[in-house]
């Protein structure tokens, strides 16, 4: 089995934006803002996923795999998309899920995209963002740690283009996501030496697992809304109406007549990402427009809510 020290989890921007989907009113300003946002993040999550399937074909016990690694070195910040951890050497791989044509510009350190339309997008070459994010990586591991660090751009739409008259350099670090498993392959051979030991590997993984600091935003100046923009009450999860009711520990809506007996926990959870990380009893009955008082106590404990 393979050693998946951090699972990719859903990244917080798309949980905000799927409340805020949820919650505001349907001619809101920013929605169409959003959208585009959204739809950008979940191609990436896309990309990240087929990553992870290939690399679920990797001999089992060789490597500690960290999906979504996000580390702070001198006050900084950075994330990597995905980070694979060995005795022999360390891999970097960041993702990107774009369809088109890529040219790789050597010269000026650019990444020209041709989409499906034929429009001309000229955006950061990934190659310089992964070689960025491994120096910094190096520098947290430390001089204690004298392991070779590799670096690869992996493209996750086996569809997408790669100019082969992009510059040398990326021949051997842009790559499709059906490739991994042989690729990295090719590197354990050129590494066949254990440089570090088993305590060494432990504490090393150890060290990455509990050092990974998950983004915290704030909602509200990041996506430009109000809590007076929310609508609040229990949504209805088949018609998705507000104003579900509590009748006989269920909540029943009044409108296409549906049930549900745990509709309260979108409820609490979209509070949780839109308004503030905790919420009290007083704050759950406002929220869900009184609905909930009377049932709250049973469900919301002293340090938040007990879903």
């Amino acid at each position: 089995m393979l050693l998946i020290s951090l699972t990719r989890s859903i990244p917080i921007q798309i949980l905000i934006m799927e409340a805020l989907f949820r919650r505001l009113h349907p001619n809101h300003w920013i929605l169409p803002k959003l959208r585009e946002e959204y739809n950008k993040r979940k191609k990436g999550l896309t990309g990240e996923h087929k990553n992870d399937y290939y690399l679920s074909y990797l001999p089992e016990n060789q490597f500690h795999i960290f999906h979504g690694l996000r580390l702070i070195y001198g006050h900084k910040p950075f994330q990597i998309d995905t980070l694979l951890v060995s005795r022999k050497f360390i891999l970097l791989i960041e993702v990107k899920n774009i369809k088109g044509k890529l040219f790789f510009d050597e010269v000026y350190k650019q990444l020209i995209w041709i989409d499906e339309d034929g429009n001309e997008h000229v955006i950061e070459d990934p190659l310089e963002q992964v070689k960025r994010q491994s120096r910094q990586f190096v520098k947290w591991m430390g001089l204690n740690h004298n392991i070779p660090t590799e670096h690869w751009v992996v493209i996750g739409n086996p569809r997408t283009y790669i100019d082969p008259k992009s510059g040398s350099v990326y021949k051997n670090h842009i790559l499709h996501a059906h490739a991994l498993e042989e690729k990295i392959q090719e590197i354990s051979s050129k590494y066949q030496t254990d440089l570090l030991n088993h305590k060494a590997f432990k504490q090393l993984t150890t060290r990455i697992l509990n050092s990974h600091t998950p983004l915290a935003i704030d909602p509200q100046k990041t996506y430009q809304f109000t809590p007076s923009d929310i609508i609040k009450g229990i949504q209805c999860p088949k018609c998705e109406r507000f104003g579900m009711k509590r009748v006989h520990q269920k909540w029943a809506c009044p409108y296409c007549k549906a049930t549900s007996r745990n509709a309260h926990k979108q409820a609490i959870l979209d509070y949780l990402l839109l308004v503030k990380a905790t919420i009290t009893n007083k704050e759950c009955r406002d929220f869900s427009s009184n609905f909930f008082c009377e049932h709250s106590s049973s469900l919301i404990n002293v340090n938040g809510i007990t879903l």
